[in-house]
């Protein structure tokens, strides 16, 4: 773990998971334990195979783990490689399983959205990557895929709704967990952790945006108007014990 964070800390999180899986294997053979083989997979070896043909340099790399193959390719390729291999006479990639997102906020591209894809006639297995986002570029913009695989759909508006990555033709995109107000993006890691202050029992969930809190019920820490963090309201009650310090 403190190698990883030293990796990471250093900016170089892929080589952290390099290093860490060659310091694994190394503590397995000593350890007399049997090695873990993982036979080459020819489907996902022919779907690479196919990626590298239609979309060229659209293909930025490929990584084989533990018999998984990851894709990274340019956003600009995404839609392309997913409906070539969706339409493959010999691969038929027509389940899209998941659509997730992980936040690095120390890189550049910020944003990894990753796509699982399955077939339920040929048993191929793939997963695509594509990089977005950063400082400059803080509420990034992907293709949808939803006119391809149309559970695309609400995989998407659940990233969308956690992580703030938007996607460009996207039928519907608006919040699917999150109350529609809510400020903010809780996957992010710079979500901030203070929430609210409010003494018990209280609802649990946000005043409205333009409304401050009822006298006693605390202090808001993520409902501003000018989207800080300041608070937006004081305790009012002098004799609350919960008081926080101005």
């Amino acid at each position: 773990a403190a190698l990883i964070s030293d990796e990471r800390a250093a900016g170089d999180p892929r080589a952290a998971l390099e290093r860490a899986g060659a310091v694994m294997a190394d503590q397995t053979r000593e350890s007399g334990a049997p090695s873990l083989d993982f036979p080459t997979n020819p489907l996902a070896e022919a779907s690479v195979a196919l990626l590298r043909e239609r979309l060229g340099e659209g293909v930025l790399s490929v990584t084989v783990y533990r018999g998984e193959t990851t894709v990274l390719l340019t956003p600009a390729a995404l839609v392309d490689a997913c409906a070539t291999l969706r339409d493959a006479p010999d691969l038929r990639y027509d389940l899209l399983e998941d659509v997730t997102a992980v936040d690095w906020p120390e890189r550049e591209p910020r944003f990894d959205l990753v796509y699982q894809l399955v077939s339920t006639e040929s048993g191929a297995s793939l997963r695509l990557k594509i990089q977005a986002g950063g400082e400059d570029d803080p509420e990034p913009e992907v293709p949808t895929v939803s006119g391809i695989w149309p559970t695309a759909n609400w995989f998407e508006r659940e990233v969308f709704d956690f992580f703030g990555v938007r996607f460009s033709g996207h039928p519907d995109l608006r919040r699917i967990l999150m109350p529609s107000d809510w400020v903010g993006y809780p996957l992010r890691k710079d979500y901030p952790l203070t929430g609210f202050a409010l003494p018990e029992p209280h609802w649990g969930g946000q005043a409205p945006l333009n409304q401050p809190l009822k006298p006693g019920e605390g202090q808001l820490t993520l409902r501003t108007t000018d989207g800080s963090e300041l608070p937006n309201a004081r305790i009012r009650s002098e004799d609350d014990e919960r008081r926080l310090p101005e």
